[in-house]
C-alpha cells in the first residue's frame, strides 16, 4: 500500500492515553486517534487548557491527530429521546466535539455505535441520523469528516448513510470487529461498504476475545483485509486499536511495549 500513515488509538496505547503523544512518538507511529473522554470526567480534551497541552507535545513531538473519538457514546445512546438528562448530554458533546476537533486540527470525528449506541429500532436510527446531520453541518463547516464505527451490515448502513445525507459522512472500519461480535465475514463488509468509509480504519487481532492476540496471529483474516485494501488502492491512516496493557493481550508479553513494537512491525510488513 502506497501513502499509509501508521497511528494508534491513545486508549489502547500503555496507560490508556496518558503521555500518548510522547509514547507514540518513542515507537515511530504517525498519528494518533484521541478519546473524548467521559461525561463524570466533563471531557477534559475539551477544555481549552489542556488542548494547549495537546498542542504543545504535538509540537514538540510531531505526532498528528487525525482524529477524535466519542467513545462516551458507549455508555450514553446517541439515539436519545428529546426530554432525558441523556439528550441533553449527547448534544452538549455533540456541540464540544466540533470545537474540540477544530482546535486540534483533526480530519475526522469518529463515532461509535455500539452498546448503549447501537441502532436497534427504525426510531433508533432516526435520532442517530439527526444527531449524525447536525454532527455533519457544523463540522462540515470546518473540513471536518464525521465516521461511524459500527457493527452494521452493507445494506443497513448504507440506510443510514442515505438518512443523513451529507457528503462529509463516511463509515469507520475496523478489522475485528464484525467478525468478533457478529460472525461476519470481514472483507464482505470492505465489498459492501469501501465506497463508504473515511481514510482511516482501526485494526487489531484476536480468537473469540477484543484485541486477545497481535495482529495477524487471531481468526479475524487480518492478512486478507490487509491484501484486500491493497488491492483497491486504500491510502490513509491504519490505527493500532489493539489494548497492550490489558488481558488477554499483555499476558502475552512482560512488557506491553514491546507488543506495541511488534505489532508496527506486523503492520509495517502487511502493507509492504
Amino acid at each position: 500500500m502506497k501513502d499509509i500513515k501508521i497511528g494508534a488509538c491513545d486508549w489502547g496505547l500503555p496507560g490508556a492515553g496518558l503521555y500518548a503523544t510522547q509514547i507514540a512518538a518513542a515507537v515511530g507511529l504517525d498519528a494518533l486517534s484521541l478519546k473524548i473522554g467521559l461525561y463524570e470526567n466533563d471531557y477534559p480534551i475539551t477544555q481549552p487548557e489542556l488542548q494547549k497541552v495537546y498542542l504543545s507535545e504535538q509540537q514538540k513531538y510531531g505526532v498528528e491527530y487525525c482524529a477524535i473519538a466519542l467513545n462516551d457514546f458507549d455508555n450514553i445512546p446517541m439515539h436519545a429521546r428529546k426530554g432525558t438528562k441523556e439528550y441533553d448530554i449527547v448534544w452538549d458533546l455533540l456541540r464540544r466535539a466540533v470545537r474540540t476537533a477544530k482546535a486540534l486540527g483533526v480530519q475526522v470525528i469518529q463515532v461509535p455505535g455500539f452498546a448503549a449506541s447501537e441502532v436497534k429500532s427504525e426510531e433508533d436510527m432516526e435520532h442517530s441520523a439527526r444527531a449524525f446531520q447536525y454532527l455533519c453541518d457544523e463540522a462540515g463547516a470546518y473540513g471536518i469528516g464525521v465516521a461511524g464505527e459500527n457493527l452494521m451490515t452493507p445494506d443497513e448502513f448504507k440506510k443510514m448513510h442515505e438518512m443523513v445525507g451529507r457528503k462529509n459522512f463516511f463509515l469507520y472500519f475496523d478489522s475485528q470487529n464484525y467478525h468478533l461480535f457478529r460472525g461476519y465475514r470481514e472483507l464482505d463488509i470492505l465489498e459492501g461498504l469501501y465506497p463508504y468509509m473515511c481514510n482511516q480504519l482501526h485494526v487489531k487481532d484476536g480468537t473469540g476475545a477484543m484485541s486477545g492476540g497481535l495482529l495477524g496471529t487471531g481468526d479475524s483474516g487480518f492478512g486478507d483485509t490487509m491484501r484486500w485494501l491493497d488491492q483497491h488502492g486504500f491510502s490513509g491512516y491504519i490505527l493500532l486499536e489493539n489494548y497492550y496493557d490489558q488481558l488477554p493481550l499483555r499476558a502475552q508479553a512482560q512488557n506491553p511495549y514491546d507488543l506495541l513494537r511488534q505489532d508496527i512491525e506486523i503492520l509495517k510488513k502487511a502493507i509492504g
